[in-house]
């Protein structure tokens, strides 16, 4: 079983609501707090939140699984496939997804 802080846990059935909510309300309080950064450091923003993301994700997960999970991210952003709807996430931890 996956540790509480897991970065890629799974979500399933009853849990999957309170998961995306508790996600979507971290992404709003990240989004209100960059509303703060000076326009001249903004467009390093997104850089500097992947660049945080993945080394979270090679600490938590490894470089075996980490590149897993970017290999299907990339997957996802190449065919251009639609986001999933607020409410859903973008599966990443599933091989063949």
């Amino acid at each position: 079983m996956p540790a509480s802080n897991c970065l890629t846990r799974m979500v399933v059935d009853d849990d999957q609501e309170l998961e995306v909510a508790q996600l979507q309300s971290v992404m709003h309080r990240i989004q209100d707090a960059l509303c703060h950064v000076p326009v001249t450091q903004r467009e390093y923003i997104a850089n500097a939140l992947l660049n945080l993301a993945v080394a979270r994700m090679l600490k938590e997960e490894g470089a075996s699984h980490t590149a897993g999970i970017l290999a299907r991210l990339g997957s996802v952003v190449s065919e251009g496939r639609e986001a999933p709807p607020p409410e859903q996430a973008i599966e990443l931890t599933r091989l063949n997804s």
